[in-house]
């Protein structure tokens, strides 16, 4: 049977394109799917750590607006308050950078790009209406400005994230417990210039200090990543699983509802950015703010059949950090890769080419059980060099976990 392409891939974010750009170097015939044109706004923070830039296949310095060496972590007081206490901060230096800075709206039409010159196609869509699995292929029924059609395709790849529609029609075509792993962290950000500035920032905060600040919210934190022009500002908290309804066809207006009942996830308010805004850098929030939704979970994830779930969508954001970028390349990576080693048995290749990721996010949900429930002993942990040293490079260069346990075991 002709198919219209080797692989179908829904969504044109990081791991769209990683999995994209490694297969169309191969010689694949690669379509991808996406409803937005590029360059589109999208709300990410988007500070690539040194792992992430080793993962990419190619530099993207020209869209990197500048480079951390050091990054600053802050707590309240006690229980009590609310705002960051300076006297309890822990700054960590790196001689190399620890981070580098972007826009993600600049560097997702930056991967893209090289993406399309590697081979790849682009085709803009209205929405994704049905996606069916046959034995040989899949059919996904797409709708467009100009009218709808059907693709088959023998592999499709969801990278459409945590909102996306892949997911949901996946979860349609597998039993009701194939998903109860997935659930979603919510956060908000803002991008205040650096000319809206006042002169002196309150507690004499520097504009430039790529700030994690675990105070303003129970079981989340606020940050502030310097940009070229601007502060990206933000506040974030993980969130509840999703309700499921029973399947009965894989279709787009069946697919399962979010219920956020955790009493986190609703404190993440536009009230909250204000007054956290205003507390840190002195100015009043802007009109414009956005939301994101973040996938997580993922170091349950079970890959089935021919429908391959990579980035947000496959709930791989790490839980302890909100870092998705380096999850979604990797996965992206990974999906590739199983694809092009041609076991029969695609699902059982996808799980093993994810299973280091997967380990790394399992270390890091248990890790952030533990923070979030008594940030105090993560920040007294710190304070010890030998374990900062590790504890940022796991978090930079992706450290094997394994050593990290075992220098905590060594400690204890």
């Amino acid at each position: 049977m002709h198919f219209d392409y080797d692989i179908l891939i829904a969504g044109a974010g990081p791991a769209g394109c990683a999995a994209a750009y490694d297969l169309a170097r191969a010689g694949k015939r690669i379509l991808l799917l996406d409803r937005r044109t590029f360059p589109r706004p999208k709300a990410c923070a988007c500070g690539l750590t040194r792992k992430t830039l080793k993962a990419l296949r190619y530099s993207v310095d020209p869209v990197i607006e500048r480079v951390s060496n050091e990054i600053v972590l802050q707590r309240a007081a006690n229980s009590k308050d609310n705002f960051a206490d300076k006297s309890v901060e822990v700054r960590i230096r790196s001689r190399n950078p620890i981070c580098a800075m972007a826009v993600r709206e600049r560097f997702d039409d930056f991967c893209l790009q090289q993406t399309l010159a590697a081979g790849a196609q682009l085709r803009k869509i209205e929405t994704i209406a049905a996606l069916r699995e046959l034995p040989t292929h899949l059919e996904l029924d797409i709708v467009m400005a100009t009218g709808a059609e059907t693709l088959r395709a023998p592999v499709l790849i969801g990278a459409d994230g945590s909102n996306g529609q892949t997911r949901r029609l996946e979860h349609l075509l597998r039993d009701k417990s194939a998903h109860d792993w997935y659930t979603r962290g919510f956060a908000l950000e803002a991008l205040i210039p650096y000319a809206a500035l006042p002169a002196q920032l309150p507690a004499g905060a520097a504009p430039h200090d790529s700030v994690f600040d675990f105070s303003p919210i129970p079981g989340g934190y606020g940050w502030l990543f310097p940009k070229g022009d601007h502060i990206n500002i933000g506040v974030g908290a993980f969130a509840p699983k999703e309700s499921r309804g029973d399947p009965s066809s894989a279709t787009a207006s069946s697919s399962p509802k979010v219920g956020p009942t955790d009493a986190r996830f609703k404190q993440v308010t536009r009230t909250l950015l204000a007054a956290y805004t205003q507390q840190k850098l002195g100015v009043a929030l802007p009109a414009e703010v956005t939301g994101q939704h973040l996938g997580m979970g993922g170091h349950l994830y079970v890959p089935r059949g021919r429908v391959l779930l990579a980035g947000d969508a496959a709930g791989l954001v790490d839980p302890l950090t909100g870092e998705g970028i380096h999850s979604a390349i990797v996965s992206g990576q990974a999906a590739a890769a199983a694809v092009l080693a041609g076991d029969a048995d695609l699902a059982a290749a996808y799980a093993r080419h994810l299973a280091p990721l997967q380990q790394t996010l399992a270390f890091s949900y248990r890790a952030a059980r533990a923070f979030y429930k008594e940030p105090e002993r993560g920040f007294r942990a710190m304070k010890l060099p030998f374990l900062r040293s590790l504890i940022l490079k796991t978090y930079a260069d992706g450290l094997p976990h394994t050593r990290l346990l075992t220098a905590l075991a060594k400690l204890v």
